[in-house]
């Protein structure tokens, strides 16, 4: 397993002309070995901030540390135990994984019998084995995200930054992926993700920061911040076959609160806010049953961590 890499960022800011700041006085602290969750709307500074922690750019102002090290102006090295996923990064159409593997693996110098290990364990690692020779244009976007993913991780970095990884991506791909950062942490990488959809990030990060404009809002970890603003819902949407009545009656007994009612592929739904947590809910999926409910689905809609931003935002315009 890798050492993991503590980062640290003290009073950064960016501005590109001078004048508007992309990001102003943000001072973060990312612990090892953490999944870190950066939040905030699309022109926040997201993408700004790990482009800075990637040294793709130079902070304007401020402090960045690397294992309690500052940047160094030659930032080669260090970039070598990165990986960054940016906004944007190209896939060339006609090269197969394993081809695109191995020209990264190339630049990043890894030497000819260790990359070609690396390749294949990388491949299965992504599941992408069985297409490692089809052209990377004819891979399906789940596919082609992996292998950006892929292509980050095949240098073994001790820092991973992901900028809006699940953009795009349908939810058997999303799956997938929390399934690969949750492997890459167990490997002893931090891992840093940015994302507009705060769903992706809720059950995942156990650090998370919010900002908005630039600013930092909030930091923290998950379990602080939801009890610092009182934060203990969650919200499902329960399918059943048949009538809606008798899980009306259950719920009403257990004291959730229905948001709505309606239907969704056919058959009635409704939607209701837990007052608890998962536990409370696997609870009231077990009133159902006994009730005779024919529960077909019950999925959650909204997290702690949307709530705590919700919450956030009515105070403050994005």
């Amino acid at each position: 397993m890798l050492p993991s890499m503590d980062v640290e960022l003290r009073d950064i800011g960016k501005t590109y002309d001078g004048a508007t700041w992309a990001v102003q006085d943000l001072s973060l602290s990312i612990p090892s070995g953490s999944i870190f969750g950066l939040i905030g709307p699309n022109g926040a500074g997201k993408s700004t901030t790990l482009r800075m922690l990637a040294t793709v750019v130079n902070p304007s102002t401020g402090t960045l540390l690397f294992d309690g090290q500052p940047a160094p102006a030659d930032a080669s090295e260090l970039r070598g135990k990165i990986g960054f996923l940016g906004d944007g990064n190209p896939l060339y159409k006609e090269m197969s994984p394993a081809e695109y593997l191995r020209f990264y693996g190339q630049c990043y110098r890894i030497p000819p019998r260790e990359l070609e290990d690396a390749i294949e364990d990388t491949l299965v690692t992504f599941d992408l084995a069985q297409k490692r020779d089809t052209p990377s244009g004819q891979l399906s976007k789940g596919m082609r995200q992996r292998l950006l993913i892929a292509r980050c991780l095949l240098h073994r970095p001790r820092l991973l930054l992901l900028d809006e990884p699940a953009d795009g991506l349908d939810p058997r791909s999303r799956a997938d992926l929390r399934s690969i950062l949750l492997k890459t942490r167990e490997r002893g990488v931090t891992i840093l993700v940015s994302s507009h959809i705060l769903r992706e990030l809720d059950d995942l990060c156990d650090q998370m920061a919010i900002i908005q404009r630039g600013r930092l809002v909030v930091a923290g970890s998950v379990d602080e911040i939801i009890r610092g603003y009182d934060v203990s819902r969650l919200v499902y949407r329960i399918r059943v076959l048949g009538e809606l009545g008798p899980a009306l009656a259950v719920l009403r007994e257990k004291r959730a609160l229905v948001e709505a009612t309606g239907t969704e592929d056919g058959l009635p739904c409704v939607t209701v806010q837990v007052q608890g947590d998962d536990a409370l809910m696997a609870e009231i999926i077990a009133a159902l049953v006994e009730a005779k409910v024919k529960v077909v689905t019950a999925s959650r809609l909204r997290g702690r961590i949307e709530d705590v931003y919700n919450r956030l935002s009515e105070d403050r315009v994005n």
